[in-house]
């Protein structure tokens, strides 16, 4: 039998790699290199600079705080604020039916402007009884009565040129509302009337005047002074069917239609007065120890921004606003709750408003007051 030799594959390994002797660590001063801080310092750089501009911005803000509180204690204002000013309540001395009403609600008028006319036709005939009882004493009285009747006559003159320039006036009230007259047309009419009014109250002084001279005491003379004090009424009423404007200002709240019947010393409507206005200023009763009459105030108004108007303080209500109230508050009650009252300061507008930007009552305002100055105007 053959012979099987068995083969023996030898495999050659590679041999193995030195393996590198293990590395020491090896430990470097802190200050060996800088370069490796470098991260380090900036952290706390940065950190350094956000805690002193923390500081920085704090301190401005309680410094803000400390300066807005000075500023205010110095120079308390309010908004609670309003402006105001005298209203003349226009009634008539005498009672009647209107015929004839000249005004309408915001015209501007002047002191003795007409606003309305009451029917005169009784107040004509009380006037025509009182003239001829008047003529009747001045006969019995004779001679002793020549400068009483002279006075009589002058002022029934004057009032027949009353009437007269006050229908010249109406006719050129009319024609305005047409359009026809020229504009200085009315104005001349309203300065006649104007004279006319004076002249007629001048002599009315003088036919007071000749009453109270001494006369005989006599039964003529003592009839011919009642006599002369009808006729003066009679005429003085006469006169007051013209009802006039006793201020300048603006009209309001006019109701007043022809035939409707008035009555003596009942308001008809309301003149609000130019020429005197205030602002009643509501502060909080922790700044009223600064404030005192006499003290320089800013005045601004919420319906005309950035307009400044210059005032001073008249005077400071002695009691706040809750103690004139319609319901005063009960402080006795077991839910009190403590609250800063308010107390009226009034002041008065010394500075001249802009004709184009007049003042109206009640508009609100914001007020600021200059505590530095005292009421003698010391620093």
């Amino acid at each position: 039998m053959p012979r099987h030799h068995s083969a023996v594959l030898h495999l050659e390994l590679p041999a193995p790699r030195p393996v590198p002797p293990a590395a020491t660590e090896v430990k470097r001063p802190v200050n060996q290199d800088a370069s490796t801080d470098t991260p380090t310092r900036s952290k706390s750089a940065a950190a350094s600079y956000r805690w002193i501009a923390l500081l920085v911005l704090l301190a401005a803000t309680v410094g803000g705080v400390l300066l807005y509180w000075r500023h205010a204690e110095i120079y308390p204002s309010t908004d609670n604020a309003y402006t105001g000013a005298n209203i003349v309540r226009v009634a008539s001395q005498v009672s009647g039916p209107v015929v004839r009403v000249y005004v309408k609600d915001d015209d501007k008028v002047a002191t003795g402007d007409p606003l309305f006319d009451i029917d005169p036709t009784l107040y004509d005939a009380a006037l025509r009884n009182a003239r001829a009882q008047f003529d009747a004493a001045v006969s019995a009285a004779g001679t002793a009565a020549d400068a009483l009747k002279a006075a009589a006559q002058k002022l029934e003159d004057k009032r027949v040129a009353l009437e007269d320039a006050l229908g010249k006036y109406r006719d050129a009230k009319d024609a305005e509302k047409e359009g026809q007259p020229p504009s200085d047309q009315l104005s001349t009419a309203l300065k006649a009337w104007h004279d006319a009014l004076q002249a007629f109250d001048d002599a009315e002084g003088e036919f007071a005047k000749a009453q109270d001279n001494k006369l005989t005491v006599t039964t003529p003379t003592v009839q011919l002074r009642a006599a002369s004090a009808q006729l003066d009424k009679a005429t003085h009423d006469r006169v007051k069917t013209h009802v006039t404007s006793s201020a300048n200002g603006w009209v309001s709240n006019v109701s007043l239609r022809p035939g409707t019947v008035v009555q003596a010393g009942t308001p008809a409507f309301a003149v609000i007065e130019d020429g005197n206005w205030w602002v009643d200023a509501n502060f909080k009763e922790t700044d009223l120890g600064r404030i005192k009459a006499g003290q320089k105030a800013t005045v601004r108004l919420d319906m005309y921004p950035g307009v400044t108007l210059e005032g001073a303080v008249e005077s400071i209500s002695a009691g706040s606003g809750a103690t004139f109230s319609v319901l005063p508050p009960e402080n006795a009650t077991g839910n009190w709750v403590k609250v800063t009252q308010r107390f009226p300061v009034r002041i008065r507008i010394t500075s001249t408003p802009d004709p184009d930007k007049p003042l109206r009552s009640g508009s609100s305002a914001t007020v600021t007051i200059d505590t530095t100055e005292t009421a003698q105007g010391q620093k």
